[in-house]
Formats: C-alpha cells, structure tokens, sequence
C-alpha cells in the first residue's frame, strides 16, 4: 500500500543503492560515524524511502553512542540522506543507555524478555538486535523487536523495547508507523 511502511528487517542486507548511501556517509557528514545495524523497511511516498537502523558514534568531545534511524530516499537514479532521528540516547553514566550492539543476544537479557512476554497476546514480538542496557531502578535491557500485531489490517512494525530485570516492566517505542499524523515520514519516538 502507498504511504504505509512495509517492515521487512533485514540484518546487513541492504538494497543497491542503499548500500552505495551508507558507504558514502563518511564524506558527506563530519562529526559522527555511522555503522549500519539492520534495515527495517521501506514506504512508497514521493520515490522509496528506506529505513536503517545504525549506531552512531558522536566523534566529538566524549565519543557519545547512540542508535539513530538513518531515512535514505531513492528517486530514479538517487538515494540521499533525508533524515537521521536519535532513537536512543547513549551515555554511560547513570540512567543514560550504555549501548552495546550485538546480533546474539545475551543470555541473561533473553531470560528477562521473554518472561516479561510470556502470555503477552498483543501481537508477535521478536527481537532481532540486542542494544544495550540502561541503569535506572534496576537493570533495563534494550532490543530492536520486529512486531506482528494481532489486528484486522495485518502489518509488520518496529519497535525498541526495554525490559526490566528487577520487575518485568516492558516500556514500547514504536519507531516505524502507519501512522502519518505522528510524523511525517511515519515514525514515531521519544524515549
């Protein structure tokens, strides 16, 4: 459908053109690297945009991480950068997201996911990417998840999740949306 995202992840598999994007990022943009971690999905609006999740590496002052949404547009022969939006804050210190991008995920986080989702029928919620972890009121875990909801008008989202250790509490960030009035190119966040 026109204008809806189709979420499709994929981990470090990029279309063509993307792919030539990202590996041209480092002599258009000075300031911050950008290691690509999955590509999450397309929408049909005025050519193809395309969605990347990547961590970032802020090469200024601290050597900050954080996981940002990288939107790419591709109208004939072009594909060019139209968006980078911080989807997760890094930071070490207390209450800041100490990211830590791994494909595997850890044994003890994927024991607390999936007790927190244990009988959970809101739909089908699979991480795909471990992020890192949070320290506030106890452990938080963070996973990029891939979503089947269960609705009439079937559809894949995305989301970051965090899951606490401690209590089980899951908060939902829902980064790719069918919903436009959220944003404008159909992504919603704030952490």
């Amino acid at each position: 459908m026109v204008g809806r995202w189709n979420v499709d992840v994929k981990m470090g598999i990029y279309p063509q053109k993307v792919a030539t994007a990202l590996a041209g990022l480092g002599e258009k943009l000075t300031g911050a690297e950008y290691t690509p971690i999955a590509y999450i999905g397309t929408q049909e609006v005025n050519g193809i945009n395309h969605a990347v999740l990547a961590e970032q590496l802020l090469t200024t002052g601290k050597d900050t991480k954080n996981i940002v949404l990288l939107i790419f547009n591709e109208k004939g022969m072009n594909c060019d950068l139209v968006a980078i939006e911080r989807v997760v804050s890094g930071g070490g210190a207390l209450g800041g997201v100490n990211i830590e991008v791994r494909t595997q995920i850890p044994e003890e986080a994927k024991k607390a996911y999936d007790a927190s989702f244990e009988g959970y029928v809101g739909g089908d919620f699979k991480p795909v990417i471990y992020l890192g972890t949070q320290i506030t009121k106890g452990v938080n875990y963070l996973f990029g998840v891939e979503c089947d909801p269960v609705v009439k008008d079937p559809h894949k989202e995305f989301y970051i999740i965090s899951v606490n250790r401690l209590t089980g509490k899951v908060a939902f960030k829902q980064i790719l949306s069918d919903d436009f009035d959220t944003h404008p190119f159909g992504y919603a966040f704030t952490w």
